[in-house]
Parts: structure tokens; C-alpha cells; sequence
């Protein structure tokens, strides 16, 4: 299916809207039209020239003034009517873009930038939008004024506008030829608007990191370089765009001045009366607007074509993990987690991980340690299905989670990261996240076991306190303990802590592994860490390297072994002593 019929099936629930926007549009095209006739015709023909009747001449005037005010009415209606429907078009193509993101899988959003992503769902949605809205109830009127003017000259002189439609071909290939380039250079433009888009929302998330480097400097000239290839970009379309119209104008013009010659040629000789003649002339003139219209509006379609094409992208691309036609609901699960013989690689590139069996019995600590970079975040990423695994597979209770609706095992899962993500709102809202019908003493009595209670009712409004963006009005360890709160109110089975204390202070990691050991109390728990002295107490310690087990078993068994564990810890143990 092309592009333009995709986009058009965005009309379908609109068809209402849209017929009466084109019965006002073909109300308002004829009385357009009956002008230059009436002028002529009736007016200089039957009134000046031969009745010379003062009463008619009144009516007609009348007559004049009552069509305009009705297509002043019924113009409203086309505006009102075209607007509805194409706003009703956007805003469910921009549901669906965004409605289609949310079910991609994460491989998904590691490929792309979030730069991009941004920028198709609001730059180019915008290109559309503005094309939609205040091009399309034009292009239709002039399309219809158009065919009804070709009708009304060839009733009055056939021969001459035969002449005049010689034209039409060369208009037509000058504006299939500027119109290629517009949409090349519209092209262009959305994917260096991308890379923009990219720079702004990596600078901002990172203007810690940008100040903390005194790097502003670097950034403004790297941003004003891809803002000025833009601006050279979006002047090479505007410099074809301009000269589309001035062009298509000169030969519209060179028709105009050929008619008046001949037109006037056929009065003399009697073949032509004055008052044909001036209502040809009228319907040429009116024809000067319609044509400079339609040749902008082919432009502007092959930027909307551009900008489609981008968000059609987005909703072509198949989410890699996927729900079995036959998946089902996986009842309230004990925690028996088993990995057998899985291997994982990303894109079909090199093993991240290989021929990793596993086994965690119900409400075990586990902790899975390793070089940097071995796997350990991939290996708890496939638990809850972020990723599939390239071969093996992976059940909890005995049940395949390729084979259950992913609802239900992520449902059951809570993560607790490095990077807490909080959303701009208030602190009931951002803890509520996991569990949207949680009534106030459930929020409250997860805070508490967070140990977040305390420092958000010293806070002016409480929980209902607005955190900012991110939650950039409070400091890590607070946005730690929301986090940990929204994960005790989910109340899972599985819990994933990824390096969640690596990144705060003394102070608030105390609270928080206080908060934690309430979290991970009768749960089967993966736990991430880098710092070994954080999981000595824990049931097992799996060693990851090179993407294999290394070794298994509790901190005074890997110690006493001598392994790549115990060099490990040694090795962190005397750099701390330092």
C-alpha cells in the first residue's frame, strides 16, 4: 500500500465531516464561479450595453451581494468542517505512532535515538498537520474551481481555450520537476531536524555532565553547526519553493496577455461580445490563484510524503518480543526461576551470553557478579522478557515465559535500578506507577517501608509534592526510596536490583538497604553488584566471565576455592583498604 492511500485510511472515521466540509466547499466553488458570469453576461451584455434598465441593474447588485454573504457563511462551515476532520487525522496518527512505541521491544529504542524518535512523532506530525489543516479544504475548492472555470471558457470560445490549454503541459512538467526536489530536500531537512532533536534532548538529560566538564562551549558550536546545516538545507527547499510559484505565475500571465490580443481580435470582428469577453477574462484571472495554489500544494505534498513515510517507518517496525497466539495468564507464581542451556546474542553479533543453566528456588537471594561487561544486566533482562533468548529457554514455575501473556510475568516482576526513572507529577503518583488503584494507606505503608515517609512529610505539600521532570527536585537517595516504595506496593514475586545503592551517599544507603531488606524479604531476588562487600549474606553468588558461569556458590565457598571470585573480591577488598 502507498504511502498516500495508508494516510488516507486515517479518514475513514471522519467520512461525515468530510462530505459536508466538500458540500460547503462545492457551495462556495459555484458561487465563485456564477460571478465573473453574471458581471459579464447579465450585467455589461444585457443591462449596460443593450437594456440599460436601472431596476434589473439594482437587482443583480443585490443579487451580488446576497451570494457573497451566503459563501461567507457556508466558507465558515468548509474552514470548521475540513479542520475537524483533519485535526481528527492527526490526532490519531500520532496515537498510533506513540501507541505502536509503546509496544516495541527494548532492542528497539537501543538502536534508535531518543532524538528521533521525538522528532517523527512531533516535527513530523507537525509537517502534516499544517498540510492537512491549511492546505486541504484549498486544494479541494481549487481543484473543483479549476474544473468548473475550464467548463465556463470552453462554453464561451472553444478555440481560444484550446490555446490556452497548450500551457498545460508545460505547467505540469515544471511542477513535477520542483516537486522531486522538494521532497528531497524535505527529506533531508526531517533527518538533520532528528539529529538536532538528538543534541537537545542528550545535552539537557546531561547538562550536569556538560557543566561539570565546562563543556558548553563545545556543545553550543556542535549544536549551531547542525542548526546552520540545517538552515542551509531549509534554504535550498525554500529557494526551489520560491521559485515554483514565480515561474508557474510568468507563464500564467503570458496566457493572460495572448488572450486579451486574440480575445480582442474576435470582439472587433464581432465573433465575441464585450461582455464574453470580460467574464473569459474573469474566469482567466480567477484561474491565476487556483494554479499558483495547486503547484504549492504539490510542494508541500511531497513534504508530507517525506514526513509519512518517517512515521509509517516507526509503525512497520515489528516488536521483537511477542505474545504466543495462544499465550495465558500466569496465575500468582512461588518464584522457581530455571535458565536451561540459554545462550544470547544481540542483533545475531557476538555471544553476550553462553550455555547459562541456572537454578533459583523460591524467595532465594542471588547475586550475579563479573567484570564489567560480562552480561550480568543482560542475563535478569531476560527474566522479564526484555529480550528472548537466542536459544534455551527460561521458566518460572515451570512455565516457559514465551508461553504466558506478558502481563502477567511482568506483573509479577519488580526492577529496581542504578538510574531511577521517576515522571514529572507528584510523589502519590510516581510511588502509585506500579499499582494505579492503590488507595492512600497502601501508598503510605509502602513509603514507610521504604523509609521515604519521613522525608515526604517534611516536605511542604507532602506527597503530593511535585518532583519535576525525572525528578530533578530530589536527591538520589530520595528518588532511590520512591522507587523502592513503587516497587514494595506492586508487591512482586521476582525482584531485580540492579546496582541500586552504587549511586548515593553513605547515609541513604543505609536507608535504602534497610528499605531493601524489607523489599526482597520472602521474594526470589537477582541482585546486581559491582562492590562484593554488598552481598555476602545472600543465598548464592553466581560469577559470570566471558559471558559463561564461572562459579557458584555462597561467599565463604567461593572465597575458599580460590577462584575468579576471591581474586575479585581480594582485589577490591585492598584497593578499599587503601
Amino acid at each position: 500500500m502507498t504511502t498516500s492511500r495508508r494516510l488516507l485510511a486515517y479518514f475513514k472515521p471522519y467520512w461525515g465531516y468530510l462530505v459536508l466540509g466538500i458540500l460547503c466547499t462545492l457551495v462556495t466553488t459555484s458561487v465563485t464561479l456564477v460571478v465573473p458570469w453574471i458581471i459579464g453576461k447579465d450585467l455589461i451584455d444585457s443591462v449596460i450595453l443593450k437594456g440599460k434598465d436601472l431596476s434589473l441593474l439594482n437587482l443583480i447588485a443585490v443579487g451580488l451581494l446576497a451570494l457573497f454573504v451566503i459563501k461567507g457563511f457556508v466558507s465558515y462551515g468548509q474552514t470548521y468542517l475540513l479542520s475537524r476532520v483533519s485535526y481528527g487525522v492527526i490526532t490519531d496518527l500520532r496515537n498510533s505512532a506513540y501507541e505502536h512505541l509503546q509496544r516495541l521491544s527494548l532492542s528497539f529504542y537501543k538502536r534508535k535515538r531518543t532524538g528521533e524518535i521525538i522528532s517523527r512523532l512531533i516535527n513530523d506530525v507537525d509537517v502534516i498537520q499544517n498540510a492537512l489543516v491549511n492546505e486541504m479544504g484549498n486544494l479541494f475548492g481549487n481543484a473543483l474551481l479549476l474544473v468548473g472555470i475550464l467548463a465556463f471558457i470552453f462554453y464561451i470560445h472553444w478555440r481560444l481555450s484550446l490555446l490556452i490549454l497548450l500551457l498545460v503541459p508545460v505547467l505540469t512538467f515544471t511542477i513535477n520537476k520542483f516537486s522531486s526536489w522538494i521532497k528531497e530536500s524535505s527529506s533531508s531537512i526531517r533527518g538533520k531536524m532528528a539529529d538536532i532533536s538528538s543534541i537537545l534532548q542528550e545535552t539537557v538529560a546531561g547538562i550536569e555532565v556538560v557543566k561539570s566538564f565546562t563543556s558548553e562551549k563545545r556543545e553550543i558550536k556542535r549544536f549551531q553547526e547542525e542548526n546552520i546545516k540545517n538552515l542551509q538545507l531549509s534554504l535550498k527547499r525554500t529557494r526551489i519553493i520560491a521559485l515554483l510559484s514565480p515561474l508557474v505565475e510568468i507563464m500564467t500571465l503570458a496566457g493572460l496577455i495572448f488572450i486579451l490580443w486574440y480575445g480582442g481580435r474576435e470582439v472587433i470582428k464581432g465573433s465575441l461580445s464585450m461582455g464574453e469577453l470580460v467574464a473569459f477574462l474573469g474566469y482567466v484571472g480567477l484561474v491565476l490563484n487556483p494554479l499558483s495554489q495547486i503547484s504549492r500544494a504539490a510542494g508541500i505534498y511531497q513534504q508530507v510524503i517525506a514526513s509519512a513515510e518517517r512515521i509509517f517507518e516507526i509503525l512497520d517496525t515489528q516488536p521483537e518480543i511477542k505474545e504466543s497466539s495462544k499465550a495465558f495468564k500466569m496465575p500468582r507464581i512461588k518464584g522457581h526461576v530455571r535458565f536451561n542451556n540459554v545462550y544470547f546474542a544481540y542483533d545475531k553479533g557476538d555471544r553476550i551470553l553462553e550455555n547459562i543453566n541456572l537454578e533459583v528456588n523460591p524467595g532465594e537471594k542471588i547475586a550475579i557478579v563479573g567484570p564489567s561487561g560480562v552480561g550480568k544486566t543482560t542475563l535478569v533482562s531476560l527474566i522479564p522478557r526484555f529480550y528472548d533468548p537466542t536459544s534455551g529457554s527460561i521458566t518460572i514455575d515451570g512455565y516457559d515465559i514465551r508461553d504466558v501473556s506478558l502481563s502477567s510475568l511482568r506483573n509479577q516482576i519488580s526492577i529496581v535500578s542504578q538510574e531511577t526513572i521517576l515522571f514529572s507529577g507528584t510523589i502519590r503518583e510516581n510511588i502509585a506507577y506500579s499499582k494505579m488503584d492503590a488507595t492512600e494507606e497502601e501508598i503510605i505503608d509502602a513509603a514507610k517501608k521504604a523509609n521515604a515517609h519521613e522525608f515526604i512529610i517534611n516536605l511542604d505539600k507532602g506527597y503530593n509534592t511535585q518532583i519535576g521532570e525525572r525528578g530533578v527536585k530530589l536527591s538520589g537517595g530520595e528518588k532511590q526510596r520512591i522507587a523502592i516504595a513503587r516497587a514494595i506496593l506492586r508487591n512482586p514475586r521476582i525482584l531485580i536490583l540492579d546496582e541500586a545503592t552504587s549511586a548515593v551517599d553513605t547515609q541513604s544507603e543505609l536507608l535504602i538497604k534497610e528499605a531493601l531488606g524489607s523489599l526482597m524479604k520472602d521474594r526470589t531476588t537477582f541482585i546486581i553488584a559491582h562492590r562484593l562487600s554488598t552481598v555476602q549474606g545472600v543465598d548464592k553468588i553466581v560469577v559470570l566471565y566471558k559471558g559463561k558461569i564461572e562459579e557458584v556458590g555462597s561467599h565463604k565457598e567461593l572465597i575458599s576455592r580460590g577462584g575468579l571470585y576471591a581474586k575479585l573480591y581480594n582485589m577490591q577488598f585492598n584497593r578499599e583498604d587503601k
